[in-house]
């Protein structure tokens, strides 16, 4: 029992750290910005941004697989 509630919460504060980390990048991204208020040129930039972020994640994932 005491393992299924450890499981629990180690699932939900994997989740809650995935979401923390997706909305830093997104901030980051936007340089702060809300996107209503960016020109187009900013938000292809913030696009490619959060772009490389998702590869990076990728690459992250997949090299943890290998090591």
């Amino acid at each position: 029992m005491d393992r299924m509630i450890q499981q629990l919460i180690n699932r939900f504060l994997g989740r809650l750290m995935n979401r923390a980390i997706n909305t830093g990048i997104t901030y980051v991204a936007n340089r702060g910005q809300d996107p209503a208020q960016m020109t187009e040129a900013e938000r292809r930039q913030a696009a490619a941004g959060k772009d490389l972020a998702k590869k990076a994640r990728k690459m992250s994932r997949a090299s943890r697989k290998l090591f």
